[in-house]
This record gives C-alpha cells, structure tokens and sequence, in this order.
C-alpha cells in the first residue's frame, strides 16, 4: 500500500480524470480522415514507436485489451493506414507499421490539433509541460515493468 501523505494517488486521480477530458476532446481530429478517436489513438501509437508494436503491445501500453485493439487496427489495415509485417519473435503477431498514407492522416489531425494545444495550454510554460510528459513516461515504463515482473513472479 502507498503510503499516507504520498503524491502518487493524487496524480493517478487526476490522470485518470483527465484521460477522459482528452480522450473527448481529441476525439474529433482525426474525422476528416475518417477516423475514429479511437482509431486515432492506435494509428498515433504505431507512428510514435521507436520501434513497430504488435497488437499486444500497444494494448499493454494503452491499457487496453488485445481484442479491443485488434479491432481498430484491422480497421486502420483495411484502410490502408496500417501495413502488417512479419514478427520474427511471433509468428502470429505481426508487427505494425504505419503506410505513407497513415503518416499523413496522423500529420494532418496533428495540425488540426495545433490550435486546441495552444488554446488548453495557455499560459502553462512549455518546459512544464515537457517534465510533466517525461515524468508520466517514466512512470508508465515503471508500470509496465512492475505489471510484467508480476506476471513472471506468478
């Protein structure tokens, strides 16, 4: 258990309420492309890796299920934004690589979320910003290490 008086169960309240402000105010950006908010939150984690996820992968990483990312990437394959590459680790999870197509419907609802970022970011300063982004990084690979040393310790 966290200690009494820690930081960490306050941050975890206030992510969690504010994933659900982000997720509905995003959501929209990608709709000239055709895209759903959350179609566009698997393309955005294809074409942000260092290197190609799996299905899995960017389940594990956006906490959500296999199934449910499954279905949105077959979706971004079908359409073309998505291409599907042998994983020599998995026979049966392809890696996943966005297509030039992807890349610009990914760049093009960037740039339509350019005037949002400036509009709820006003007034933050942007280094703030940048250790706040850094800061929740490491704790998600912390997390993500932790969840994975539990499933081998069980």
């Amino acid at each position: 258990m966290i200690a009494s008086g820690h930081p960490l169960p306050r941050l975890v309240d206030e992510v969690l309420r504010t994933q659900g402000r982000l997720l509905a105010a995003t959501g929209d950006f990608g709709a000239e492309e055709g895209l759903t908010g959350a179609q566009l939150l698997v393309l955005t984690a294809v074409v942000n890796a260092e290197r190609a996820p799996t299905v899995p992968q960017i389940g594990r990483s956006l906490g959500h299920t296999r199934q449910s990312v499954q279905r949105l990437a077959d979706a971004l394959l079908a359409r073309g934004f998505l291409a599907a590459k042998d994983n020599p680790d998995h026979k049966r999870a392809p890696l996943l690589v966005p297509t030039e197509a992807g890349r610009a419907a990914h760049r093009r609802a960037h740039e339509r979320s350019r005037p949002w970022a400036a509009r709820v970011s006003a007034g933050i300063d942007p280094a703030e910003l940048a250790r706040a982004a850094e800061t929740l990084r490491l704790l998600r690979t912390r997390l993500e290490a932790d969840a994975a040393e539990q499933r081998r310790s069980s």
